[in-house]
């Protein structure tokens, strides 16, 4: 189903992998090298700079391209604007396909056109006819979902989440009052369910191509589980979607467990990123903080903006050091040291991922007394001598 040769995406995944050891000085220079020559990868990248300027002049091509099939074309109203745009959105997507038999991967001229197929698309169903916010939810989950199994593309894979939250949203608030009200609690139940799936399969070797789209989803979910929880969102929601007449200053039903929710949720992944290690809710939870401090300056003025946003930055600041200080000294094998990830050397399963792939090679040329890293067990860190 993945577009790319999953064999290159195997050999990429290592090579990150080995370059994030050698990085940690868990693996040697010569070390590293082996496992370079022994993963061979055929697909054309570039660096960040040449990505944006390929992915620019890919859409001024395809700007280019739309207009000179409207120029041929001339069509009279928004039906035929409307096919052409879509019948645009799918050449494009044949274009995207034709490229990656060329090798490319985010190159920046695949990224443009993943880019440009559904936006055009969904844009060309939209003029051709009148579409609910449920419909169009549901053929972007379609899209995006397909894109992203398809290209393991994590901008994909972020707005398939959040149109796969839209639909259950969209459509559980059609059944009546009880379920506007329930909503919230639905949504938040949804995005726990997926950020557990996500959280699961996540380490499977099975999924290990689509880690990164898996985190990514994972974050998503987190935020959507809080942002569900979150008073201002629930009561402006309520306001501009369900006609809900509330006098200024008026709370909403079950206010007070919404303004719980706002302050607990955020207070909670960080306790519970400690707790399981976990540097994604961690992470979460603190830039989340901030959505706290923004919630109660909206609805109580009793400071300046300027000195809530103040007071919202040292709160962090005070927090980050907090966490610096109490991890200074590992708890249970997390702790704040020099170094891309603590824990890594168990993450990164090195026997299994990378002595695998260069073991046929390496022994042939070094013989049997390979030590990768120095552990004397030929792993990184096999013994206490490590």
């Amino acid at each position: 189903m993945i577009a790319y040769n999953t064999e290159w995406l195997r050999h990429l995944l290592i090579r990150e992998q080995a370059e994030q050891a050698l990085h940690e000085k868990c693996i040697s220079e010569d070390e590293f090298k082996k496992i370079e020559a022994s993963s061979p990868v055929g697909l054309y990248t570039t660096n960040i700079f040449v990505q944006l300027g390929l992915f620019i002049l890919t859409a001024i091509i395809a700007l280019f391209t739309l207009g000179l099939m409207f120029l041929l074309s001339m069509p009279e109203d928004e039906s035929k604007i409307g096919i052409l745009v879509v019948f645009f959105g799918l050449l494009t997507y044949a274009g995207l396909e034709i490229v990656v038999t060329k090798k490319h991967y985010k190159s920046g001229v695949d990224n443009a056109l993943l880019w440009i197929a559904p936006v055009s698309i969904l844009s060309g169903l939209n003029i051709m006819s009148d579409i609910t916010w449920l419909e169009n939810s549901i053929i972007a989950f379609i899209l995006t979902a397909f894109l992203f199994i398809r290209f393991t593309n994590w901008i994909m894979a972020t707005v398939a989440a959040v149109a796969f939250i839209a639909i259950i949203f969209l459509s559980y608030t059609k059944l009546g009052e009880f379920a506007k009200a329930s909503a919230p609690f639905v949504v938040m139940i949804v995005s726990a369910f997926i950020y557990l799936i996500a959280k699961r399969v996540t380490n499977k070797e099975k999924y290990k191509l689509y880690s990164c789209e898996l985190i990514t989803i994972s974050i998503v979910a987190l935020v959507c589980f809080y942002i569900a929880g979150n008073y201002f969102v629930v009561r402006e929601t309520s306001i501009a979607m369900f006609n809900l007449d509330l006098k200024e200053g008026q709370s909403i039903p079950l206010g007070w467990l919404f303004w719980v929710l706002t302050f607990i949720i955020p207070v909670a992944y960080i306790i519970r990123g400690i707790q399981k290690k976990d540097i994604i809710l961690l992470r979460v939870g603190m830039v989340l903080i901030g959505a706290i401090v923004f919630t109660v300056r909206y609805y109580y003025h009793t400071i300046p903006i300027e000195m809530a946003a103040l007071i919202g930055g040292a709160l962090l600041v005070a927090i980050a050091y907090a966490l610096i200080r109490y991890l200074r000294e590992p708890k249970q094998g997390f702790t704040y040291k020099k170094g891309n990830d603590p824990g890594f050397m168990n993450k990164l399963q090195i026997e299994s991922l990378i002595i695998a792939e260069t073991f046929p090679t390496t022994q042939q040329q070094t013989g049997t007394n390979f030590q990768f890293g120095g552990g004397s067990g030929g792993g990184a860190g096999a013994s206490g001598e490590y």
